[in-house]
């Protein structure tokens, strides 16, 4: 029997509120497959887990920067409620990694921004590892997506995204599934890092409203 992880359904309720008055989100919900799946998209800014949950009908679990998890001491409560799993800066540790393998086989949808840090110099330059391996070891499929319309994180001003009004848009893109064959060849999840990447990379930014943002 599996074990259901993320926000309660009140979590996500004022989350979608929150999302679609202040950001102005688009109110359509995305159905992801049933079972277990894994969710892997860029990431711009803090706002990102907000907006993508919001977007979906299944609660998701996060993989989430321990550093932030430790020094935020008076949000963990909440870290906690909604199912984040911590990991050290740069990836995820072979801990985080046994633990989200772990929710993932228990039917959970994870979600999980394998660049690493949010709004790098290079958007999408470098895929971590980790959603590969989780992904192989599970043999849940992977759904990208592409967040686009939000004002990406400044590395000094972190809560800066949450309250300056955005015009978020998120887009997701079909399934696929990575086969696990050659779990240990380094060119092969290297390979299969390219694979997400390009994925994610395909979908279309709505240009649009990052124009409209900027105005």
């Amino acid at each position: 029997m599996s074990k259901q992880r993320g926000p309660n359904a009140i979590l996500r309720m004022i989350d979608r509120a929150f999302c679609r008055t202040w950001h102005r989100l688009d109110r359509r919900l995305h159905d992801l497959p049933e079972g277990p799946v894994i969710l892997v998209g860029n990431h711009l800014c803090g706002l990102d887990p907000l907006l993508v949950q919001a977007s979906v009908r299944r609660p998701l679990c996060f993989l989430m920067a321990r550093e932030y998890y430790q020094s935020m001491w008076y949000a963990r409560w909440l870290f906690d409620a909604v199912g984040a799993i911590p990991v050290n800066p740069g990836g995820a540790n072979r801990y985080a990694l046994d633990e989200a393998v772990r929710v993932v086989q228990e039917g959970n949808a994870l979600c999980l921004f394998p660049e690493g840090e949010a709004n790098p110099v290079i958007p999408l330059h470098r895929i971590l590892p980790g959603a590969v391996i989780i992904a192989r070891e599970t043999g849940a499929p992977v759904v990208p997506f592409r967040v686009s319309g939000v004002w990406p994180f400044d590395h000094v001003h972190l809560w800066t995204p949450f309250f300056r009004r955005s015009r978020a848009r998120i887009t997701f893109g079909q399934p696929f599934y990575l086969d696990g064959s050659g779990a240990d060849d380094k060119a092969s999840i290297r390979a299969d890092c390219e694979r997400v990447g390009r994925a994610i990379r395909a979908l279309p930014r709505d240009v649009k409203a990052e124009q409209i943002l900027k105005s």
